[in-house]
């Protein structure tokens, strides 16, 4: 029997650990796709598989936007160990060797990078990130691929907490996986897309009816649950007939994608503003009581009228759109209702508020 070294044993079974985790994490990242993720929770599956599957401490996902000429954070991990999202993090990119690692590595310069000592590896020249966590020195980055070896982002980690080395099994180890990884964003990807053109307003990019109607539901019945309150808005423009009958159809779509774009400025990222009829709008608020629930709607009255014109043969006549808001609110004073009853209580408040002269808010009903 040949004689083995203990170091060879030890890389033996160092690989086959790292195997099995491999396939622990691809198990898991096609089993989420089954499980229709959001493309925001393929993200966080992935970083989750990388740092409990493979044993790195954190994990970041960066977007490649030739067009844009930068590389972008999906998600991340901070240095508390918490998920982090948006384009906080990014990087400019150039199609000349040496513009950095990030650049090399998105135009094919470099197949990856790796150091145990980032910050002597990576002189302040070519540095990726001007915030790198302070700590960090084993960092890895290795190209995220799909379809004929086409580059879509970077997948990074590093060992800031356990300060563990990386080795060129560790690369081989994350490169197999970012094949896997972007299969699995560019599935989420184009799944999302094909879920939002069925429950978006294809005039406004808003949320449509048929979302709305079953988002309602989910809302009412999460509310019960958490005993909370969720409170809707019921918008209208007002006398927009008159718009298309004196300026056009084609100006009177101008005008509700602005009052669209209003209104989804004016309200919380977690609130769902969805057009449910030809000038008609709602707003599910969760969490938020019928009081707040009224500030919000008369603060969208005021700035909707305060809005310049949409449309320029309507500014030339000095004209402003304007609209009418009803607010309900389930429960109220631990009164539970049903769906149809909130949906007519926030029927009646515009009822009110068109019949008290328009542009203005209804009377604040709760269940």
């Amino acid at each position: 029997m040949p004689n083995v070294s203990k170091a060879s044993v030890e890389k033996l079974r160092h690989q086959k650990k790292l195997l099995q985790q491999e396939l622990f994490m691809f198990h898991r990242v096609m089993e989420g796709m089954r499980r229709d993720l959001s493309y925001e929770e393929v993200l966080q599956l992935i970083v989750g598989s990388v740092t409990e599957g493979l044993g790195y401490d954190r994990a970041g996902l960066f977007d490649v936007d030739f067009k844009a000429r930068t590389v972008k954070r999906a998600i991340g991990i901070d240095a508390r160990g918490r998920f982090e999202y948006g384009f906080v993090e990014k990087s400019p990119i150039y199609p000349r060797k040496g513009f950095n690692v990030f650049s090399d590595i998105a135009y094919g310069y470099l197949k990856y990078f790796f150091s145990n000592n980032i910050f002597k590896r990576m002189p302040k020249a070519v540095q990726v990130l001007k915030n790198v966590d302070a700590g960090v020195t084993s960092n890895a980055n290795v190209p995220i691929k799909v379809g004929k070896g086409k580059i879509t982002g970077i997948l990074a980690v590093d060992n800031l907490f356990s300060k563990r080395r990386l080795t060129k099994t560790d690369i081989v180890s994350l490169l197999n996986f970012a094949t896997q990884a972007g299969l699995a964003m560019e599935s989420a990807r184009l799944h999302e897309q094909v879920k939002n053109q069925t429950v978006t307003d294809g005039l406004t990019g808003i949320f449509n009816r048929r979302y709305f109607d079953r988002q309602l539901a989910v809302e009412i019945k999460r509310s019960r649950l958490r005993k909370k309150p969720l409170s809707l808005l019921y918008a209208d423009i007002d006398h927009f007939k008159r718009v298309n009958d004196r300026f056009g159809h084609l100006e009177g779509d101008e005008v509700l994608k602005r009052i669209a774009h209003l209104l989804s400025l004016g309200v919380r990222t977690a609130d769902k503003v969805a057009r449910i009829g030809g000038e008609e709008f709602a707003v599910l608020m969760p969490d938020i009581p019928l009081e707040m629930a009224g500030a919000v709607a008369q603060r969208l009255v005021t700035e909707v009228e305060r809005d310049n014109s949409p449309i320029p043969a309507m500014a030339r006549r000095k004209e402003r759109v304007t609209i009418s808001v009803g607010v309900a609110c389930f429960p109220r004073g631990g009164v539970e209702g049903r769906q149809a009853s909130l949906l007519r209580k926030a029927d009646q408040s515009l009822y009110q508020a068109k019949r008290d002269g328009r542009n203005r808010v209804g009377p604040l009903l709760g269940l």
